[in-house]
């Protein structure tokens, strides 16, 4: 097993469907996008409506931001799914790990903190 990722191979192995699911649409999300486009967007200052879009069709900062027993069954905050989907996001483009980065950032403390009516 590579420690670098190859969208090309991708075989890493996960302990549910839905983590899995979660990556591999990523994966073909950018790759159908393509370097090129992508290459483009970013020169051009462009916004990534596009990959936010994605990311709220496929509910996939819902799963993976949210803790246990406060969203879906497989909603779930843990560092075995955050760290690799970080690395997935950081070999396409740092403006996908941005949104991804900024979006821990604003809901970690409200998830570590006592509100409950806020959660």
């Amino acid at each position: 097993m590579s420690i670098l990722l190859n969208p090309k191979k991708y075989d890493h192995q996960w302990p549910d469907q839905k983590t899995r699911d979660i990556m591999l649409k990523t994966i073909e999300f950018f790759e159908r996008k393509g370097l090129k486009s992508i290459k483009e967007d970013d020169q051009a200052l462009r916004w990534y409506d596009d990959f936010v879009r994605f990311i709220k069709e496929n509910e996939i900062f819902a799963t993976l931001l949210t803790p246990s027993g406060y969203g879906d069954p497989d909603s779930r905050f843990d560092l075995s799914r955050v760290c690799p989907y970080n690395e997935i996001l950081g070999f396409y483009g740092n403006q996908y790990q941005y949104a991804y980065q900024v979006s821990i950032l604003g809901v970690g403390p409200v998830w570590m903190g006592d509100n409950e009516g806020l959660k």
